[in-house]
């Protein structure tokens, strides 16, 4: 087995969703929704490093073995994190305790650290699930680096760190299932949260005001936005739980998207609503509004711009051309496409393989 590994797991944006934070265990937390995976998100290379274990016995000395020593603390993990434009980035508590908590479930020995080195393709706290998509990179790579455990495991792991950080509801139970999802149960991967999803290979378009981000607590942690937000996602989650979800869906999910920024009253927030504002005066000047439409990601100062039909080509010099005006007009811009979508076995693991590299 390598002591070294790469692992790529793309993003997540949610265009709708519910909060469900009553229930005392984390595992039970997060949120009902709909949204999809993305292709670009946390690349992830790790090394294992092995120390010879502090618990042994000495040789036996006559009919009595010595004393046990004592136990050793915990070698400590190098965690090197980069952003898109290959700055260092400070903040390393995320992955901090997802390595502690692998190591309380024994997933992780105590002679046992790793080297990471962490690039972010995708910026933070705009919409894009970069706390997921890291969390379950770091945990593939310790499951593959060890042999221990099952892909089930470290998901309901990394759910319960991103509750604990307050910085997604249920971006992990998406990204475990990938596609087009909706997310039908609110809590951890493989139970108690259920999502479905299906395919839609197609281009998307990432953009965003780098200047303002949006931390997800700001909003699940204030009684009135609870409120807002939680009744109008639950009324879009009923109308599109009414049919099979398929890619037959996909122009409802667009209009319920609209219904629950309106609704739930994000649209209205200035920056966010000059990011919109500013997306679609762009699609307008080009003539595309009739083929493509933009949508908020929650809960950033963001917008996917997404085709209005899946069973149509679509013309990507449309898509750059409204990159380069988007990028004109001062706000930032990535092409991504939307992900496979991921078939779990019952111990979370899925049938298309990990994501390793």
């Amino acid at each position: 087995m390598s002591n070294m590994i790469e692992v790529s797991v793309g993003g997540h944006i949610t265009l709708l969703f519910s909060i469900d934070t009553s229930a005392r265990l984390p595992r039970n937390q997060g949120s009902r929704g709909a949204g999809f995976t993305i292709e670009h998100g946390v690349n992830l290379k790790a090394q294992l490093i092995r120390k010879e274990d502090a618990l042994h016995l000495d040789k036996m000395n006559g009919i009595m073995p010595d004393a046990r020593q004592e136990t050793a603390r915990p070698d400590e993990s190098t965690i090197r994190i980069f952003d898109r434009h290959g700055n260092v980035i400070e903040e390393r508590s995320l992955y901090e305790d997802m390595i502690e908590e692998c190591r309380h479930a024994r997933l992780l020995r105590e002679h046992e650290s790793l080297d990471l080195n962490i690039h972010l393709e995708c910026p933070r706290s705009q919409g894009f699930g970069m706390s997921a998509s890291g969390l379950m990179a770091l945990g593939q790579a310790i499951e593959a680096l060890t042999g221990r455990g099952v892909a089930s495991q470290y998901l309901k792991i990394a759910h319960r760190i991103e509750r604990q950080h307050g910085s997604g509801l249920g971006d992990v139970l998406g990204c475990s299932v990938g596609g087009v999802e909706l997310r039908i149960q609110p809590g951890a991967p493989s139970w108690p949260g259920h999502a479905v999803s299906f395919d839609a290979p197609t281009p998307v378009l990432l953009v965003w005001e780098e200047a303002e981000a949006r931390h997800t607590s700001v909003y699940i942690d204030d009684e009135t936005w609870q409120a807002s937000i939680t009744q109008a996602g639950d009324a879009c989650v009923e109308v599109l739980g009414r049919k099979p979800w398929s890619p037959q869906q996909w122009p409802e999910l667009l209009k319920q998207s609209r219904f629950f920024a309106e609704s739930s009253g994000l649209i209205d927030e200035p920056v966010r609503a000059l990011v919109y504002q500013t997306v679609v005066d762009c699609m307008l000047e080009l003539n595309v509004q009739g083929s493509l439409a933009g949508r908020l990601c929650m809960l950033g100062n963001s917008v996917v711009v997404l085709p209005r039909r899946l069973d149509e080509p679509l013309d990507l010099e449309s898509f750059e051309q409204l990159a380069d005006a988007i990028k004109a007009r001062g706000l930032h811009a990535l092409m991504s496409s939307i992900s496979p979508a991921v078939n779990l076995n019952r111990d979370g693991s899925n049938q298309l393989g990990s994501h390793q590299a």
